[in-house]
Protein backbone atom coordinates (compact mmCIF):
# COMPACT_ATOMS: atom_id res chain seq x y z
CA UNK A 1 0.00 0.00 0.00
CA UNK A 2 1.18 3.51 -0.79
CA UNK A 3 2.96 4.96 2.26
CA UNK A 4 1.65 8.47 1.63
CA UNK A 5 -1.91 7.16 1.45
CA UNK A 6 -1.51 5.42 4.81
CA UNK A 7 -0.11 8.57 6.43
CA UNK A 8 -2.97 10.60 5.02
CA UNK A 9 -5.49 8.17 6.50
CA UNK A 10 -3.85 8.37 9.92
CA UNK A 11 -3.92 12.15 9.74
CA UNK A 12 -7.63 12.15 8.93
CA UNK A 13 -8.38 9.75 11.78
CA UNK A 14 -6.36 11.89 14.20
CA UNK A 15 -8.17 15.04 13.09
CA UNK A 16 -11.55 13.35 13.55
CA UNK A 17 -10.62 12.24 17.07
CA UNK A 18 -9.45 15.73 18.00
CA UNK A 19 -12.61 17.32 16.58
CA UNK A 20 -14.82 14.88 18.49
CA UNK A 21 -12.86 15.61 21.64
CA UNK A 22 -13.50 19.34 21.33
CA UNK A 23 -17.18 18.73 20.64
CA UNK A 24 -17.47 16.77 23.88
CA UNK A 25 -15.15 18.89 25.97
CA UNK A 26 -16.64 22.33 25.43
CA UNK A 27 -20.24 21.53 26.42
CA UNK A 28 -18.94 19.69 29.47
CA UNK A 29 -16.79 22.68 30.35
CA UNK A 30 -19.79 24.97 30.03
CA UNK A 31 -21.84 22.83 32.43
CA UNK A 32 -18.86 22.65 34.79
CA UNK A 33 -18.58 26.44 34.88
CA UNK A 34 -22.33 26.73 35.48
CA UNK A 35 -22.04 24.30 38.40
CA UNK A 36 -19.19 26.30 39.90
CA UNK A 37 -21.25 29.45 39.44
CA UNK A 38 -24.14 27.87 41.35
CA UNK A 39 -21.85 26.88 44.22
CA UNK A 40 -20.49 30.41 44.42
CA UNK A 41 -24.01 31.85 44.49
CA UNK A 42 -24.99 29.54 47.33
CA UNK A 43 -21.96 30.69 49.31
CA UNK A 44 -22.84 34.35 48.72
CA UNK A 45 -26.44 33.65 49.74
CA UNK A 46 -25.25 32.08 52.99
CA UNK A 47 -23.04 35.08 53.72
CA UNK A 48 -26.08 37.38 53.52
CA UNK A 49 -28.55 35.02 55.17
CA UNK A 50 -30.54 34.60 51.95
CA UNK A 51 -32.73 31.49 51.80
CA UNK A 52 -32.53 29.87 48.37
CA UNK A 53 -35.86 29.51 46.60
CA UNK A 54 -36.98 26.66 44.39
CA UNK A 55 -39.79 28.53 42.63
CA UNK A 56 -39.95 27.50 38.99
CA UNK A 57 -42.34 30.10 37.58
CA UNK A 58 -41.94 33.87 37.24
CA UNK A 59 -43.97 35.99 39.65
CA UNK A 60 -46.18 38.81 38.45
CA UNK A 61 -47.02 41.95 40.37
CA UNK A 62 -49.06 44.83 39.00
CA UNK A 63 -49.32 47.90 41.24
CA UNK A 64 -49.27 51.69 41.01
CA UNK A 65 -46.30 53.90 41.83
CA UNK A 66 -46.46 57.06 43.95
CA UNK A 67 -47.74 59.05 40.98
CA UNK A 68 -50.51 56.61 40.13
CA UNK A 69 -48.76 55.04 37.15
CA UNK A 70 -49.21 51.26 36.75
CA UNK A 71 -46.02 49.22 37.04
CA UNK A 72 -45.53 45.50 36.48
CA UNK A 73 -42.64 43.30 37.53
CA UNK A 74 -42.53 42.03 33.95
CA UNK A 75 -41.30 45.53 33.03
CA UNK A 76 -37.97 44.51 34.57
CA UNK A 77 -37.38 41.27 32.66
CA UNK A 78 -33.71 41.00 31.84
CA UNK A 79 -32.71 42.58 35.17
CA UNK A 80 -31.95 41.30 38.64
CA UNK A 81 -34.80 42.54 40.85
CA UNK A 82 -34.61 43.30 44.57
CA UNK A 83 -38.24 43.17 45.78
CA UNK A 84 -38.86 44.50 49.28
CA UNK A 85 -42.06 44.57 51.38
CA UNK A 86 -42.23 47.26 54.07
CA UNK A 87 -44.19 49.98 55.90
CA UNK A 88 -43.30 53.46 57.16
CA UNK A 89 -44.05 52.55 60.79
CA UNK A 90 -41.76 49.50 60.78
CA UNK A 91 -38.63 50.25 62.84
CA UNK A 92 -36.48 47.66 61.08
CA UNK A 93 -37.60 49.03 57.71
CA UNK A 94 -36.42 52.49 58.73
CA UNK A 95 -33.04 51.03 59.63
CA UNK A 96 -32.78 49.00 56.42
CA UNK A 97 -33.95 51.56 53.85
CA UNK A 98 -30.79 53.75 53.80
CA UNK A 99 -28.70 50.60 53.19
CA UNK A 100 -31.05 49.70 50.35
CA UNK A 101 -30.58 53.16 48.86
CA UNK A 102 -26.82 52.66 48.83
CA UNK A 103 -27.25 49.29 47.10
CA UNK A 104 -29.55 50.94 44.58
CA UNK A 105 -27.02 53.67 43.83
CA UNK A 106 -24.26 51.09 43.42
CA UNK A 107 -26.10 48.86 40.93
CA UNK A 108 -28.84 50.95 39.30
CA UNK A 109 -26.86 51.09 36.03
CA UNK A 110 -25.99 47.37 35.99
CA UNK A 111 -29.18 45.54 34.94
CA UNK A 112 -30.54 45.85 38.47
CA UNK A 113 -33.89 47.13 39.74
CA UNK A 114 -34.97 47.85 43.31
CA UNK A 115 -38.71 47.74 43.97
CA UNK A 116 -40.14 48.55 47.41
CA UNK A 117 -43.77 47.48 47.90
CA UNK A 118 -45.47 49.43 50.68
CA UNK A 119 -48.22 47.59 52.50
CA UNK A 120 -51.55 49.37 52.92
CA UNK A 121 -50.43 52.98 53.32
CA UNK A 122 -51.21 56.08 51.30
CA UNK A 123 -49.06 57.63 48.58
CA UNK A 124 -48.74 60.74 50.75
CA UNK A 125 -47.29 58.79 53.67
CA UNK A 126 -44.79 57.00 51.45
CA UNK A 127 -43.76 60.21 49.64
CA UNK A 128 -43.10 61.90 52.97
CA UNK A 129 -41.05 58.92 54.15
CA UNK A 130 -39.00 58.83 50.94
CA UNK A 131 -38.31 62.54 51.16
CA UNK A 132 -37.23 62.29 54.80
CA UNK A 133 -34.79 59.45 54.16
CA UNK A 134 -33.71 60.69 50.70
CA UNK A 135 -34.72 57.51 48.92
CA UNK A 136 -34.73 57.42 45.13
CA UNK A 137 -35.64 53.83 44.19
CA UNK A 138 -39.07 52.74 42.98
CA UNK A 139 -41.94 52.49 45.47
CA UNK A 140 -45.20 50.70 44.69
CA UNK A 141 -48.43 50.77 46.69
CA UNK A 142 -50.14 47.56 47.78
CA UNK A 143 -53.13 49.54 49.03
CA UNK A 144 -55.40 46.61 49.85
CA UNK A 145 -52.65 44.19 50.93
CA UNK A 146 -53.51 41.71 48.17
CA UNK A 147 -49.93 41.30 46.93
CA UNK A 148 -48.58 40.98 50.46
CA UNK A 149 -51.11 38.23 51.13
CA UNK A 150 -50.18 36.46 47.89
CA UNK A 151 -46.53 36.48 48.95
CA UNK A 152 -47.58 35.33 52.44
CA UNK A 153 -45.77 38.19 54.15
CA UNK A 154 -45.81 37.47 57.89
CA UNK A 155 -43.11 39.91 58.99
CA UNK A 156 -41.47 43.04 57.64
CA UNK A 157 -39.16 43.82 56.12
CA UNK A 158 -39.17 40.82 53.82
CA UNK A 159 -37.16 40.86 50.60
CA UNK A 160 -36.98 38.67 47.52
CA UNK A 161 -34.32 38.39 44.82
CA UNK A 162 -35.60 37.66 41.32
CA UNK A 163 -33.46 36.53 38.41
CA UNK A 164 -33.59 37.98 34.89
CA UNK A 165 -36.58 35.79 34.02
CA UNK A 166 -38.64 37.12 36.95
CA UNK A 167 -38.25 33.94 38.99
CA UNK A 168 -37.67 34.19 42.73
CA UNK A 169 -34.26 32.74 43.60
CA UNK A 170 -33.88 33.94 47.18
CA UNK A 171 -35.78 35.26 50.21
CA UNK A 172 -34.69 37.31 53.22
CA UNK A 173 -36.76 37.92 56.34
CA UNK A 174 -35.65 40.82 58.52
CA UNK A 175 -33.30 43.72 57.82
CA UNK A 176 -29.84 43.49 56.30
CA UNK A 177 -27.02 45.95 55.73
CA UNK A 178 -27.29 45.79 51.96
CA UNK A 179 -24.35 48.13 51.44
CA UNK A 180 -21.79 45.83 53.06
CA UNK A 181 -18.96 44.32 51.04
CA UNK A 182 -20.52 40.83 51.07
CA UNK A 183 -23.82 42.24 49.77
CA UNK A 184 -22.05 44.07 46.95
CA UNK A 185 -20.23 40.82 46.13
CA UNK A 186 -23.57 39.00 45.86
CA UNK A 187 -25.16 41.47 43.47
CA UNK A 188 -21.95 41.91 41.51
CA UNK A 189 -22.02 38.15 40.98
CA UNK A 190 -25.68 38.15 39.97
CA UNK A 191 -25.51 41.07 37.57
CA UNK A 192 -22.25 39.97 35.95
CA UNK A 193 -22.70 36.22 35.76
CA UNK A 194 -26.39 35.71 34.99
CA UNK A 195 -26.08 36.32 31.26
CA UNK A 196 -22.88 34.29 30.91
CA UNK A 197 -24.25 31.35 32.92
CA UNK A 198 -27.41 31.22 30.83
CA UNK A 199 -25.33 31.35 27.66
CA UNK A 200 -23.08 28.53 28.87
CA UNK A 201 -26.00 26.28 29.74
CA UNK A 202 -27.62 26.85 26.36
CA UNK A 203 -24.40 26.04 24.54
CA UNK A 204 -24.18 22.78 26.49
CA UNK A 205 -27.53 21.52 25.21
Amino acid sequence: MNKNLVNRRYCLIFAAVVFAGFAVLYPFDAVSRAGTDSEELERLFRDMGVVKSVNALPVEVKLKDLNGRPVSLSDFRGKIVFLNFWTTWCFDCRIEMPHMENLHQKFKDKDFAMVAVNLQESAGQVKQFFKKFKLTFLALLDSDGEIGARFRITSIPTSYILNRDGIIIGKVMGPRKWDEKKSFALFEHLTKRSVETTSNLRSAK
